[in-house]
């Protein structure tokens, strides 16, 4: 009967840290961006450089958000139960409820090339495909 309980008890808080922990953010450390250069994944790899927008004064959220579009700060971040949520991919599939936002190759184009075409801290970003994508097919680091 001891045992019994003590496994019910032990697969109960399971559940419950599962269920209440899932796509949480707590309070934790600042993430600290990447300083290589990652190469995003797609049909067409593209790199991406997290320094460069640092330096122009950009933050954690200009580019990432949560589910429902709201900013992650570098602290939100810090504190995500899974990494992978960063991935543009983990929402912006054919799962996502907005049929605009589905494909991920779109929504990079609007958000990065509508910002590098705009400009930030008097300075526009590369608007040229080669600029950004690779030659060549490159095995992508990141799987946005």
């Amino acid at each position: 009967m001891k045992k019994q309980m003590i496994v019910s008890a032990a697969v109960l808080t399971l559940a419950f840290s599962a269920f209440f922990g899932a796509g949480t953010v707590t309070a934790a450390e600042p993430a600290k961006a990447p300083q290589e250069e990652l190469i995003i994944d797609g049909k067409k790899p593209a790199r991406f450089s997290h320094p460069t927008h640092i330096d122009l004064g950009l933050d954690c959220a200009a580019c990432h958000h949560d589910q429902e579009h709201n900013p992650l700060t570098a602290e939100a971040i810090g504190g995500l139960s899974d990494p992978g949520a960063l991935k543009c991919v983990s929402c912006h599939n054919s799962q996502h409820p907005n049929k605009d936002l589905q494909n991920a190759k779109d929504v990079f184009h609007a958000q990065c090339k509508d910002c590098h075409q705009q400009g930030f801290a008097g300075k526009e970003g590369p608007t040229t495909c080669t600029s950004c994508h690779l030659k060549k097919k490159t095995k992508g680091y990141e799987g946005c």
